[in-house]
């Protein structure tokens, strides 16, 4: 087959250069399409910056077969092509190892729902420029932790992790990523103290995402840290009891912030409370929990639903002073385009 044979003869007047901007906006079907017309187009449509922006999806969960074969045979044909690779529910980790051997050039690699060996840590210094790290819900096979010395992803600005692979044994070796600003943790327990407050203190200028289990891992002293995040836009912290009103109130400071959680507390008061939540830089947010938090009052709530104008999802998960009363019925009137999360 060739282009005069399909019309496209025209074609041949445009530059490369040119042709690699069209490309740019196909999807891979189509790309992996364009790739037999000719030898030309062939070199054309491999190009890596082509290839760069897709991440290619393989599951093992029941009724994504179809797509995920079609795409285990892309992993096949063109694995070094392949620079972002996402593998999902599947059990077996020599399935896994079977498949990322396949791709040698990976800058990101995520491995949601699934089951890893002891062996991974080792395994993923295979692809030192990794600018992704994603095990969200998975699990690891054997009691032993996973230890992965991440300063020898000199690139990594994403981590998001499960509730293994950080620990004592390698905590310190995330304060060597100078560009890690995307920080995922909400499931890792017993980090100290002074760890986390010298982690911050070392992401200052950088920081956008930090989701943390808390705990005894957070103090005052570590959210008024995050508070003098200047870029920090999602700030998550699972387990606050041990923060007070002293802490709470320096998140007046963030000016950036689009994304916060804030679960399980009995230590804020209405009056603090009250004030942060009527910070003029807060009223910018798209997302919003509160959940567990005993003293967010209607008065609270009413403010949110008056001022937060850019706010898509509430959630007031379990906050004694709203459920099971009469103004819980009418949160529903208040926030009639926001998706609001009570139970």
């Amino acid at each position: 087959m060739t282009a005069s044979d399909n019309g496209l003869e025209g074609f041949g007047v445009f530059p490369d250069e040119l042709l690699l901007e069209v490309f740019q906006f196909l999807p891979i079907e189509t790309l992996l399409t364009c790739e037999n017309v000719c030898k030309h187009w062939r070199k054309l449509a491999r190009d890596t910056a082509l290839w760069r922006r897709f991440v290619i999806v393989y599951s093992g969960k029941p009724g994504q077969s179809e797509v995920s074969e079609k795409n285990l045979e892309i992993i096949r044909s063109h694995g070094k092509l392949i620079f972002r690779l996402k593998l999902q529910y599947l059990y077996s980790y020599q399935e896994i190892e079977s498949i990322l051997e396949k791709c040698s050039n990976l800058i990101s690699i995520e491995l949601v729902m699934c089951r890893l060996g002891k062996e991974f840590e080792e395994y993923i210094n295979r692809w030192p420029n990794l600018k992704k790290i994603n095990l969200k819900n998975s699990l690891v096979l054997t009691n032993d932790d996973v230890v992965i010395n991440y300063d020898h992803f000199q690139q990594l600005n994403f981590l998001a992790l499960s509730d293994f692979g950080l620990s004592p044994v390698n905590c310190n070796t995330l304060l060597h990523c100078p560009y890690l600003n995307h920080i995922l943790i909400e499931k890792i327990k017993n980090l100290s103290s002074d760890f986390v407050k010298e982690l911050i203190m070392s992401k200052q200028e950088t920081l956008i995402t930090f989701h943390i289990y808390g705990g005894d891992s957070i103090d005052d002293n570590s959210l008024q840290l995050l508070s003098q995040c200047s870029m920090l836009k999602d700030l998550a912290i699972i387990r606050c009891e041990n923060l007070t009103d002293k802490g709470l109130i320096s998140l007046v400071n963030l000016r950036n912030i689009e994304h916060l959680q804030f679960w399980n507390n009995t230590n804020f008061s209405e009056l603090v409370l009250l004030h942060t939540m009527s910070s003029p830089n807060l009223k910018t947010l798209e997302s919003l929990s509160l959940s567990r938090i005993r003293n967010i009052s209607p008065t609270i709530v009413d403010v949110i639903s008056e001022y937060y104008k850019n706010l898509k999802f509430l959630a007031v998960y379990q906050c004694p002073r709203i459920i099971n009363t009469d103004y819980e019925k009418q949160l529903k009137s208040k926030f009639r385009n926001i998706d609001v999360v009570l139970y």
